[in-house]
């Protein structure tokens, strides 16, 4: 028997999501929007199985949804598989890229998408709190306009059992844009 290790919210007796595919609970959505009015359309580049397309929807904004794997989507999502967001070259005529990034590779998503940002769109990222926090990320500080604090939030992987306990990581909104800020708004959601 392999014994449970310790992740974000809580011991698991499985290994990691091959693809880091952890969910994004409603509630994180609903934390962003409340303190940030997103233009559409919007970009989202890591869906996964459709959980930040489907409240952004919900809020009518009108989504592009997209993935390098197929995680098993409702078809009615429409997540475009396939896709790998780190070669795409546009935005596609969106506003807004609102993304739950692979942990392993979100420094380069939020590379990218700043690359790809028109001087007037917004990216909103979730992320560990102190992923912002890193030497090596210094740079990236000057393009965050606000940080929603949203605490640990429990973001479970396909096929895991809730068993009831809470996450065990702080979580919180980058909210980026291209130009540079002097200042980041905290905000406690």
């Amino acid at each position: 028997m392999r014994p449970a290790i310790a992740g974000q919210y809580g011991r698991m007796d499985h290994p990691r999501h091959a693809a880091d595919l952890y969910e994004t609970p409603p509630e994180a959505v609903e934390m962003l929007l409340r303190h940030e009015s997103l233009q559409g359309p919007v970009v989202e580049p890591s869906a996964g199985r459709g959980a930040i397309v489907s409240e952004l929807r919900r809020h009518g904004l009108q989504v592009r949804a997209f993935d390098l794997y197929d995680h098993g989507a409702e078809a009615t999502v429409g997540v475009e598989t396939g896709a790998d967001f780190l070669s795409m070259t546009s935005m596609s005529g969106c506003r807004s890229i609102v993304m739950n990034p692979p942990f392993k590779d979100a420094e380069a998503h939020v590379r990218h998408a700043l690359q790809l940002l028109a001087n007037d769109c917004t990216l909103a990222v979730l992320l560990r709190m102190t992923w912002i926090a890193a030497k090596g990320r210094g740079d990236l500080l000057k393009h965050c306009h606000t940080a929603i604090i949203a605490g640990r939030l429990k973001m479970l992987p396909p096929g895991a059992r809730d068993r009831g306990h809470g996450g065990t990581t702080d979580f919180a909104w980058f909210v980026m844009r291209r130009e540079i800020v002097h200042a980041t708004r905290l905000v406690r959601a």
